[in-house]
Order: C-alpha cells, then structure tokens, then sequence
C-alpha cells in the first residue's frame, strides 16, 4: 500500500490515502490502521473513509490493526473520530458490507472482540468479524459482499 489506486469508475479526485489504502480489489478494500506516531494518522483513515463512502457503491474493508490497542488511542483523535462517525454513520450503515480485522494476537483479538460487540450494538448495522490472517480475511469479506443486500438506487 504506498501509491494510491484509482478504481475504474472512481468517483471525483479525492483517493485515499496509499499509504493506508489498497482499492485494487475494490469493492474489496485493504486497509492499514496507522501507528501512533505516524502524522496526521486519524485524518488520513477518516479522509479515506470520506472518499470512499462518497462513491455511493456498496464495499467492504480489510483492517490490519496497529501494534497498538484501542486503549492507548490519543483522546483529541477519539473525539476527532466520534464526531465524524456521527456525520457518516448513516452512510457507512447504507454503503458497508462489512469489517474484518486482521488480530493474529489472542490476547487482542478477545479484547477487540469486546470492544466489536459494543459497537455492533450501538453504531454499525454491517458485520465486524476478526481473521487470523489476511487470506482468511478476504475469504470473509468476499462473502460479506457476496451476501449483502443490495442497495436501492
């Protein structure tokens, strides 16, 4: 993931951000969460996230977690991210298939699992699974998309 992809039929200029994005199976999308000491880490995801939500086409993301757990997130970027899960929840529920986190680390995979069942619960109407390894994950987020109900035009 280092030079942004455009996909065929690409809406508009914006394309997120290669570093954290890989669209070439798109609507299939590999995504990275940024380190903590990587520059601008929450507006990179969020601006990714806006240019795809903004092609108005149903997709599905791959996660590959940081080395980090959700705990040790900066508050300013929590709060950076709630305000902007609240404008594009609607969206997000309407276009999103599904997440899969790449977790090959028990010990975070039970605590994300935790934090997942939270969030399945309160914000998102998509599935959030968790693979072990990345050809587990696109074997999940395939189906995700294959099972989804399209969306009304």
């Amino acid at each position: 993931m280092t030079k942004p992809h455009k996909p065929a039929g690409w809406i508009g200029a914006q394309v997120p951000d290669g570093a954290l994005f890989d669209l070439s199976q798109w609507p299939l999308v590999l995504a990275r969460f940024p380190e903590l000491d990587e520059e601008n880490r929450v507006t990179r995801v969020l601006e990714g996230l806006d240019a795809i939500l903004d092609q108005q086409k149903p997709y599905a993301v791959i996660w590959q977690v940081a080395s980090h757990d959700h705990d040790d997130e900066p508050h300013e970027g929590e709060v950076i991210s709630n305000k902007w899960i609240k404008r594009r929840r609607n969206d997000l529920n309407k276009y999103c298939r599904g997440y899969t986190y790449i977790v090959p680390n028990s010990s975070f995979r039970n605590e994300l699992e935790d934090h997942l069942a939270v969030v399945r619960e309160r914000l998102f109407q998509f599935p959030m699974e968790i693979a072990d390894h990345k050809e587990q994950a696109i074997e999940i987020t395939k189906r995700m998309l294959e099972q989804a109900k399209p969306t009304a035009p």
